[in-house]
C-alpha cells in the first residue's frame, strides 16, 4: 500500500507543480509537461496562454491525487486504502484530461481568431500610432480603438 501511495503522491506533486508554474507563466515550453498540441508548440506565447487556461484543472488534479494518497495511507483497512488510491488516481487523470482539453480548445480558438482577423478585408482604420482615422468608413466605423486590424498591427 505504501509504494502505490508514494507513486500517486509523486505524480500529484508533479502535476500540481506544473499547474502552479503554468498559472504564473513560468512553465517553459517543453515536450513533457503541459498542453502540447500543434498550436501550442508553435510559439511560446501560445504555449503559455493554453497552459494558463488549463492550470486550475492541473492544480486541482494534483490536489485530488494528494488527497487520495493521503486517505489511502490513513485508511484502516486495505480495501478502503485501495479504493482511495483508485479514486485519487482516477480523479487525477480525469482532471488532467479536462485541463488538457480546455487548454487545447483555448489554443485552437485563439489560432482561429488570428486566422479570422487576417482574413478580414482591408479597412480604413489606422494603427494606434497614427493620429488620423477615417471618420465613418470601414469595418470599425472610424474608431481606431475597436479596429481589429489596428490591434493586430500593434
Amino acid at each position: 500500500m505504501l509504494v502505490p501511495a508514494l507513486v500517486l503522491t509523486l505524480a500529484a506533486l508533479v502535476v500540481a507543480g506544473a499547474g502552479v508554474l503554468a498559472l504564473v507563466h513560468r512553465l517553459p515550453r517543453n515536450r513533457v509537461l503541459g498542453v502540447r498540441t500543434l498550436w501550442t508548440m508553435g510559439s511560446v506565447d501560445a504555449f503559455r496562454r493554453a497552459n494558463r487556461a488549463a492550470a486550475p484543472a492541473f492544480v486541482g488534479a494534483g490536489l485530488v491525487g494528494l488527497a487520495g494518497a493521503g486517505a489511502a495511507l490513513l485508511s484502516a483497512t486495505t480495501v478502503a486504502g485501495v479504493t482511495m488510491l483508485v479514486l485519487g488516481g482516477l480523479g487525477l487523470v480525469g482532471l488532467l484530461g479536462a485541463g488538457g482539453i480546455v487548454g487545447a480548445r483555448f489554443a485552437a480558438a485563439e489560432e482561429a481568431e488570428h486566422e479570422a482577423l487576417a482574413a478580414l478585408p482591408p479597412t480604413s482604420c489606422m494603427p494606434p500610432e497614427e493620429p488620423k482615422c477615417a471618420p465613418t468608413t470601414g469595418l470599425c466605423g472610424g474608431s481606431c480603438a475597436i479596429c481589429p486590424r489596428a490591434r493586430t498591427q500593434a
